[in-house]
């Protein structure tokens, strides 16, 4: 399984990496799975979502998925020309929530890369938003013939079964409340990446196991 239509956005200052896998009934896989955690308890509920445990790349069910985030998360480190001995998944989870809850502006914390698998998309669910994380980069503001990726503070990602979407995890994102009109099930898998290295640059040497 691989990823097609691969494209690296520029959102300045990251890259948010983009593609669909190529076989998309691996969703349909993973959310077999995923709806018999549900069932058994495993994870936590509340009355917006279900989350569950953040472990869930050990399970074998879930291999498939696991080396293709694998694969490509590699690609993305070599995109950024990151030196590194190794990387792994810090963390593996799903969200299966209303087709139109929102979630609140975030950022992944305690790692290098973030991602996201859409396992189950219906038609108008909350799309995925991206955010520059910078401070200060509005306090000049001006005004833009088109908006652009390159131009915006913001982008919007619409949810589409079997995308997959990593971004270093400093970048701000959000899910936007969807319009759908159906009480289908929106399910993300979530994925955090760090690396192996030895850092040695000056005054800021760092070893990462």
């Amino acid at each position: 399984m691989e990823l097609l239509g691969k494209q690296l956005v520029p959102l300045f200052p990251t890259s948010l990496f983009s593609g669909k896998i190529s076989d998309v009934s691996a969703c349909d896989r993973a959310e077999g799975k995923l709806r018999a955690l549900q069932k058994s308890g495993l994870g936590t509920t509340d009355l917006t979502a279900y989350v569950t445990p953040d472990d869930i790349w050990k399970l074998t069910e879930f291999k498939e998925i696991v080396d293709l985030v694998m694969k490509e998360t590699n690609e993305v480190l070599n995109f950024l020309q990151i030196k590194r001995h190794s990387h792994y998944i810090s963390n593996m989870w799903a969200n299966i929530t209303h087709p139109n809850h929102r979630h609140h502006l975030h950022i992944h914390p305690n790692c290098l890369l973030s991602g996201i698998l859409y396992v189950k998309a219906p038609k108008d669910c909350g799309p995925t938003v991206f955010e520059d994380p910078r401070p200060g980069a509005r306090i000049i503001e001006p005004q833009y013939t088109v908006s652009t990726p390159y131009n915006s503070n913001r982008f919007t990602v619409a949810a589409e079964k079997g995308r997959m979407l990593i971004w270093p995890s400093f970048l701000l994102h959000a899910v936007e409340a969807g319009r759908c009109k159906s009480d289908e099930d929106r399910i993300v898998l979530a994925f955090n990446i760090m690396i192996r290295a030895t850092i040695t640059s000056t005054t800021a040497c760092l070893e990462l196991k």
